[in-house]
């Protein structure tokens, strides 16, 4: 028996409605983390930080000395792709920045748009099997160019890379706590943590059912997470296609792979290529659970069919290979 569902296109309404439970099981969960947030502020933040983050210092404000410490020992190849990376994500940030602009539309009438940075942006940095600077870098410098005052950063567990990373950006709020937590101590403010106008960042679907559920008491980006890929193709090699549904499916339990396509020879290569590379897979304990729970390749009778699935879908991640 393959570990992926070969589904047809009249059979997708029960993934969309799985998805559907899974977030609303996760919104019962993180409801009562929220509010406790809000009535008792850093206490029940110490106190989920201690639970789930391995929290053991007294407060989740990670000093300024352990900053400096993890950026001086970064190794030199890291420390260089780095600020590599930063150089690059900051002159496209600059090449993104709106620029205020003025117009006499008629006599006494003048048009235009100014623009003002917010006050204090949050980002949540994800910290599960792999540390993920990345995600530091590509929240944070958008963040500076766009000239916000105070930029604050949250992980659960973070590490020399992510402190390091921190340091090199000349950010100083770095707060070791995660889930739920960390977005209602951003959203409503505590003692210790800095109430924020915007969270950004990706996270699990606790993360991102706390940032639905806080949506409009706090500015969010998006609810990204936890993370899905739906990929739409006609005919490919099956190998890069199963390859690209496991490298999402690896994240997390609650990861989604989706393959659209038209050809039925096309959905059992995929399905028998899965099944041979999760053999070898390190990561094959995590997203093998991600595959048989939450994804499925779908045969669909056409790629407009394709594109009116994809559409309810709505994917973090939409892949369509060039033929």
């Amino acid at each position: 028996m393959l570990v992926i569902r070969i589904l047809q296109s009249d059979q997708i309404g029960r993934l969309l409605a799985r998805r559907a439970v899974r977030f609303s099981e996760a919104e019962a969960v993180v409801r009562p983390i929220l509010a406790a947030v809000r009535k008792t502020g850093d206490k029940a933040l110490m106190a989920y930080a201690r639970k789930f983050d391995g929290l053991e210092r007294k407060s989740v404000r990670v000093p300024e000395s352990e900053l400096a410490s993890a950026c001086a020992k970064l190794e030199p190849d890291f420390r260089a792709a780095a600020e590599t990376a930063a150089g690059n994500i900051r002159a496209f940030a600059e090449m993104q920045m709106p620029k205020e602009r003025f117009t006499e539309a008629a006599p006494g009438l003048r048009l235009g748009q100014m623009l003002r940075p917010l006050d204090t942006i949050a980002a949540y940095i994800p910290a599960g099997r792999y540390p993920l600077p990345s995600t530091l870098l590509m929240t944070v410098i958008p963040a500076q160019v766009a000239g916000v005052r105070r930029i604050a950063v949250a992980c659960p567990r973070p590490v020399r890379e992510i402190l390091g990373t921190a340091r090199l950006l000349a950010v100083q709020d770095v707060f070791q706590m995660g889930g739920a937590q960390a977005i209602a101590a951003f959203a409503f403010g505590t003692r210790t943590v800095p109430k924020a106008d915007r969270i950004v960042g990706p996270g699990n679907i606790y993360v991102a059912a706390a940032k639905k559920l806080l949506a409009g008491e706090v500015g969010i980006d998006f609810v990204a997470g936890p993370t899905e890929i739906l990929i739409i193709a006609a005919e490919g090699e099956p190998k890069y296609l199963a390859a690209d549904m496991l490298a999402q499916a690896e994240h997390d339990n609650d990861a989604c792979a989706v393959l659209l396509t038209t050809s039925k020879r096309l959905a059992t290569a995929v399905a028998n290529e899965i099944e041979r590379q999760l053999q070898t897979l390190p990561t094959a304990k995590v997203a093998k659970v991600a595959i048989r729970s939450n994804s499925a390749i779908v045969i669909v009778r056409s790629l407009d069919e394709a594109i009116e699935i994809a559409n309810r879908f709505a994917p973090e991640h939409l892949s369509i290979p060039e033929e």
